[in-house]
């Protein structure tokens, strides 16, 4: 598992497809384009669901590092389950 960060579509930064399989979220943006955080099995992926990903960095990561926090609270409805 991967976790990544990117440039996505300014006006909506949000994948094709849905639901994704790991949690993402707009982390900001600039005049240009959003930045997303996904977690995500590989970069592969992230292009499958965000086609117009720029600039990915990921890091690698074991599967249980997905953390919540305030700012990137559980997703709400319950879409996701471990």
């Amino acid at each position: 598992m991967i976790r990544a960060r990117f440039k996505a579509n300014l006006d909506d930064y949000r994948p094709v497809k849905f639901p994704t399989p790991y949690p993402y979220w707009c982390s900001g943006c600039s005049e240009e384009h959003s930045i997303v955080i996904a977690y995500a099995d590989s970069e592969k992926q992230i292009l499958e669901f965000w086609p117009e990903a720029e600039d990915i960095e990921y890091e690698d990561i074991e599967e249980n590092e997905i953390i919540f926090s305030e700012r990137f609270p559980k997703p709400e409805p319950d879409w996701y389950k471990r």
